[in-house]
């Protein structure tokens, strides 16, 4: 039985060459040009073929185990590790904690292959994709924040029984980097809380692009037609001059949704090999893995300009990124809010009169304001509901009681008498007919 030589296309068309050559078909010159080699190597080829024939084309070392495979050892050393330690981490992400954690370091792929032969890990299947515009990154640094929160089980239920805890996340359009800090829930006080924060640090974007949550945009039918009825936190963004846009899809705001998922995976992971079970430690954490998240995955801007603006002193914070509420007051100067009552005093910075609209203020330090017309009002909060004001007659005495009223015997209605009935007093009437029986 003939053996079998098994040539790759680079090899077969060497041999298709050097056998012209060998032929005198075609010169040393010609060839090499051909093959982009040197005449050297064409020499060398001929003589290897005039020894050998086709066999001398085929790699010595089809067949055999590479060179620089990595030892069996390792490779069980290494598929351990990922068993005990990292059983649901992804190539990239193992291959990354085990070269910070445990000094190994091995390629994403040579990992990926290894726990893909030893089933730890599978490719996921991806949808068939739909076809979308992307939209350009900004330009700047400072132009665009994408915002959003998830709530999901980042504790793997360590936290008060498995209760779901919400992250607050923005990303930088232009350069992704990310700012996030856990809350209870994606609410108006933790979302204000998120920006404080964030102005205090970098100073006011231009524009936060977010989606349609009822903590960002009313929804109701009134107010798609009526610009002035909008969130607290759009009217505090309003105030500072920040632009609200907001996606119409998730897909719009595709970045940010991204990122929840890569947090998903790495973060919740990162939490679990700390030992950190609540939200209070895991702030705490985020404020040193945050910078290593962002030098591992940000971005250089189109533009080195910062368009981030320092907030002045002309802006009250406190006041600001409060949740506001408009409340009349009583005829006895009460303002009622919440089932609670407070008493005006009567000394105050500016006058006050019943039916005036004030506005309370509900600061995320827990105090409690009643502002009129820029003017913080004085109150005392009353323990009981005041009675409602009793509003007296002006009359000096009550009026007596109606009587029934009878005519007295004098009364000329009395001196009327009634004549009875006569047909015949009446002459335009005919008297009735007799019927005969």
């Amino acid at each position: 039985m003939p053996e079998i030589i098994r040539l790759s296309q680079k090899e077969l068309n060497q041999v298709s060459v050097i056998k012209q050559v060998a032929e005198g078909k075609l010169k040393q010159i010609e060839a090499a040009e051909s093959l982009n080699i040197t005449d050297r190597q064409i020499r060398r080829l001929l003589n290897k073929y005039r020894d050998e024939g086709n066999k001398s084309f085929a790699s010595k070392l089809r067949g055999r185990p590479s060179n620089h495979q990595l030892d069996k050892s390792f490779k069980d050393k290494v598929i351990k590790l990922v068993k005990d330690k990292y059983p649901d981490f992804g190539p990239t992400f193992a291959a990354e904690k085990l070269k910070e954690l445990d000094g190994i370091s091995i390629s994403v792929s040579t990992l990926r292959r290894i726990m893909v032969d030893n089933d730890v890990w599978r490719e996921k299947k991806h949808k068939k994709p739909i076809h979308r515009t992307r939209r350009p990154r900004r330009s700047c640094y400072g132009d665009m924040e994408q915002f959003d929160g998830s709530s999901h089980d980042w504790f793997e239920g360590r936290y008060n029984h498995g209760e779901y805890t919400t992250l607050l996340a923005s990303i930088d359009d232009a350069t992704s980097i990310v700012n996030a800090w856990f809350s209870d829930y994606e609410g108006t006080v933790p979302v204000m809380k998120f920006w404080w924060g964030y102005f205090e640090k970098y100073g006011k974007p231009h524009s936060i692009y977010l989606d349609r949550h009822s903590t960002y945009k009313i929804n109701s039918k009134n107010a798609l037609d009526n610009d002035s009825i909008v969130s607290e936190f759009t009217r505090a963004m309003k105030e500072l001059g920040v632009q609200v846009i907001n996606a119409n899809s998730p897909q719009a705001k595709g970045r940010i949704e991204r990122l929840f998922g890569t947090l998903q995976d790495r973060l919740v992971k990162e939490l679990r090999l700390a030992g950190i079970n609540n939200p209070n430690d895991a702030n705490k954490f985020l404020q040193a893995y945050l910078p290593r998240f962002n030098a591992r995955f940000n971005v250089e801007a189109t533009s080195s300009t910062d368009t981030h603006v320092m907030l002045s002193k002309q802006y009250d914070l406190n006041s600001i990124l409060s949740v506001q509420s408009v409340r009349i007051v009583s005829r006895d100067f009460v303002v009622s809010f919440k089932n609670h009552w407070y008493q005006l005093s009567k000394d105050q910075p500016t006058t006050v009169y019943p039916n005036n609209k004030v506005i309370i203020e509900e600061r995320l330090n827990g105090n409690l304001l009643i502002r009129l017309n820029s003017k913080y009002l004085d109150y005392t909060k009353l323990n009981i509901k005041p009675r409602k004001p009793k509003i007296l007659a002006p009359a000096l005495a009550p009026n007596p009681a109606k009587r029934s009223y009878k005519p007295p015997a004098t009364h000329p209605w009395r001196s009327i008498r009634l004549l009875p009935y006569n047909i015949s007093n009446r002459p335009n009437q005919t008297p009735p007919s007799k019927k005969i029986t």
